[in-house]
C-alpha cells in the first residue's frame, strides 16, 4: 500500500523510511526511493503538496507524521538546524543547556556556535537559528555528544554551557534562568574544569558572574571554597560589574564578593 503523487508510486516502505528520518535533503530522499537528484526535488515538491514534508529550506525538508496535520506541524529544531546548517557547528547556549536535561522546555530559537562564521540569525522554516561567532579552536574539549531521535548532536559541556550563559550581554540576561541553569548543570560539571573555561574567556564580567552564581547555587564544599577563592583573588583589581539588570535601578544589590550588580530580592 503507498500514495500517488503526480510523477510517481511511493510505497508504504519508503514512507516509513522518511517518517524515520525526519529531516532530510534532497540527497537522501534519493537515496530512499531510488531515484535521482533531480527526481528526488521534484518528488519533494510533491510530497510538500500531499503534506508529508515540511519545507525549512532549499534542498532539505522535514518529514510530517502521518497522524499529524501539515498545518500546525513543527519539526524537531534540534534535527533541523543540524541537517540544515550542515557540518562544523556545535549546539551552544540555552539549546545546550535544553539538551542536556538542564531545560525541558523546547525554545523557537536555536542556539549554535562555530569558527570561522558571522554571528547572526538564520530562519530555518518554524525557528530560528542563533549562531554565535567564536574563536578557532575555542571548543576544542568542551564538548559532548548527545543522542535524539536517531541522531547524534554535538553539544558544548555542562561547564562550557554554563561559562557561555553567563557570558551574554547584559541586556538579554535573565538572572532567575542562569540561576536555574547553575543548579541544573552543576551536578554533572567538573568545579575545577568550570573554572578553567570561565578563564579561558578572559573576561571579568563573566568570571565575576560565575563566582556569584556558583556561590550562591552551589553545595559547600572544600573544592568549591578553593574555586571561589580563586575567582575573587583574580577580580582584585577589576570594576564593578552588571548582570541581569540595568544601572541606577532601585532595586539593585550588590555582591562585595565579587563587585557585581545584580537583581534586588535574591
Amino acid at each position: 500500500m503507498g500514495i500517488c503523487v503526480e510523477r510517481s508510486k511511493v510505497g508504504r516502505q519508503q514512507l516509513l523510511r522518511l517518517a524515520r528520518a525526519q529531516v532530510v535533503t534532497t540527497r537522501e530522499l534519493a537515496n530512499i526511493f531510488g531515484i535521482s537528484p533531480p527526481h528526488a526535488a521534484k518528488l519533494a515538491f510533491d510530497l510538500k503538496k500531499k503534506g508529508f514534508l515540511a519545507r525549512v529550506k532549499r534542498g532539505v525538508y522535514a518529514s510530517v507524521p502521518l497522524d499529524t496535520d501539515p498545518r500546525g506541524f513543527h519539526p524537531d529544531p534540534f534535527l533541523t538546524a543540524q541537517k540544515a546548517l550542515g557540518e562544523g557547528y556545535t549546539f551552544s547556549h540555552q539549546s545546550a543547556l535544553t539538551l542536556l536535561g538542564g531545560e525541558q522546555t523546547v525554545p523557537r530559537t536555536v542556539d549554535v556556535s562555530a569558527s570561522g562564521v558571522r554571528s547572526r540569525r538564520r530562519n530555518l522554516g518554524s525557528f530560528v537559528a542563533h549562531i554565535h561567532s567564536v574563536p578557532v579552536g575555542s571548543l576544542k574539549y568542551v564538548t559532548t555528544r548527545v543522542r535524539r531521535g536517531g541522531a547524534t548532536l554535538e553539544v558544548t559541556s555542562p561547564e562550557r554551557t554554563l561559562v557561555d550563559l553567563a557570558a551574554l550581554p547584559n541586556p538579554v540576561q535573565d538572572y532567575e534562568a542562569a540561576l536555574e541553569a547553575f543548579r541544573a548543570l552543576l551536578p554533572r560539571s567538573d568545579l575545577k574544569r568550570l573554572l578553567a573555561v570561565a578563564r579561558a574567556t578572559e573576561n571579568a564580567a563573566t568570571l565575576a558572574r560565575v563566582g556569584h552564581l556558583l556561590q550562591v547555587s552551589a553545595r559547600s564544599s572544600s573544592e568549591l571554597t578553593d574555586v571561589l577563592r580563586s575567582i575573587r583573588s583574580s577580580l582584585v583589581h577589576a570594576g564593578p560589574v552588571y548582570f541581569a539588570t540595568r544601572p541606577r535601578d532601585p532595586s539593585n544589590r550588590f555582591d562585595h564578593e565579587f563587585k557585581l550588580v545584580y537583581p534586588g530580592g535574591h
